[in-house]
C-alpha cells in the first residue's frame, strides 16, 4: 500500500544524505558503520531526481522552479568548495538537479528525437564535474518519461544504477587497487536500489507542512557549512 507522502520520503532522503556526509568526512570508509552510512546515503540522489520530475510535472511556473534551483546551487557552492579539494573542479548536487530539470524540459518539449537525444546528451556532459554527474540527469529524464509506467520507469532506473556501479568499480580499478579490492570498495554504490521501495510507497500527496519545499533547499547548504566548520575545527 502506498503510504508515504512526498515530504516524508524527502525527509528520509535528507537524513540519509546527512549520514552519508558524516561517514564521508568523519568515518573510515572501510568500517562497518562507514559502509552502512554510505549504502543508506545512496538513496538520496535517486529520490531527489524523482521529485525533480514530479516537480516539473506539477509546477505552474517552470521558469521560477529552475531559477530557484540555480540560486540555491550557487549558494551551496561555497560550503561545497570548503569540503572538497580546491585543485579539482567540483560542483554540488543542486547544480546537477538544475541540469536534470533542463533535461526533463527537453524531454517534455522537444519533438525531434535526434535533437532531443543530442540536447540531453549535452546536458549530461555538462554535469561531468558535478556530484552525481550524468546519472542524476538520466534518472530525472527516465522518471519523467515513464512517469505513468512503473515497470519501464524502474527498468530504466535500474539500468542507470547498474551504470553507476560499473563507473564506481572501473574508477577504483583504474586506481590500481586490484579486482577484488575494487569490487569490495564499490559494493556500497548498489545502495541506490534501496530507493525503489520508498518510491513505490509514494502516495502522490505533498504532505501537511506548507513550507516543506524549502527544507531541502535550506538544509543542503546549511548542513555542508556546519560539517565544514566542525571538520576544520
Amino acid at each position: 500500500m502506498k503510504k508515504l507522502s512526498r515530504d516524508t520520503i524527502k525527509y528520509i532522503a535528507i537524513a540519509a544524505m546527512l549520514l552519508d556526509h558524516i561517514a564521508l568526512f568523519f568515518l573510515d570508509f572501510y568500517t562497518f558503520t562507514g559502509q552502512v552510512f554510505h549504502i543508506v546515503g545512496r538513496i538520496t540522489a535517486p529520490i531527489m531526481c524523482f521529485f525533480i520530475a514530479e516537480g516539473y510535472f506539477y509546477t505552474h511556473d517552470k521558469k521560477k522552479y529552475a531559477i530557484r534551483l540555480l540560486i540555491f546551487a550557487l549558494i551551496s557552492q561555497f560550503p561545497w568548495s570548503l569540503l572538497h579539494d580546491s585543485s579539482h573542479i567540483s560542483f554540488n548536487m543542486i547544480l546537477t538537479l538544475f541540469f536534470g530539470l533542463l533535461a526533463v524540459h527537453v524531454e517534455a518539449t522537444v519533438e525531434n528525437k535526434v535533437g532531443k537525444i543530442v540536447l540531453i546528451a549535452l546536458l549530461c556532459a555538462v554535469t561531468y564535474y558535478c556530484d552525481w554527474k550524468v546519472f542524476a540527469v538520466l534518472w530525472c529524464v527516465g522518471f519523467y518519461k515513464f512517469r505513468q509506467d512503473n515497470k519501464r520507469k524502474f527498468i530504466w532506473f535500474s539500468l542507470v544504477c547498474a551504470g553507476y556501479f560499473i563507473y564506481v568499480f572501473s574508477s577504483n580499478l583504474a586506481a590500481d587497487t586490484g579486482i577484488y579490492h575494487s569490487l569490495i570498495s564499490s559494493l556500497y554504490s548498489l545502495g541506490t536500489y534501496l530507493s525503489i521501495p520508498l518510491l513505490l510507497s509514494y502516495n502522490g500527496e505533498k504532505g501537511k507542512f506548507k513550507g516543506s519545499k524549502w527544507v531541502f533547499y535550506i538544509f543542503y547548504p546549511l548542513h555542508l557549512l556546519i560539517i565544514a566548520v566542525v571538520f576544520y575545527w
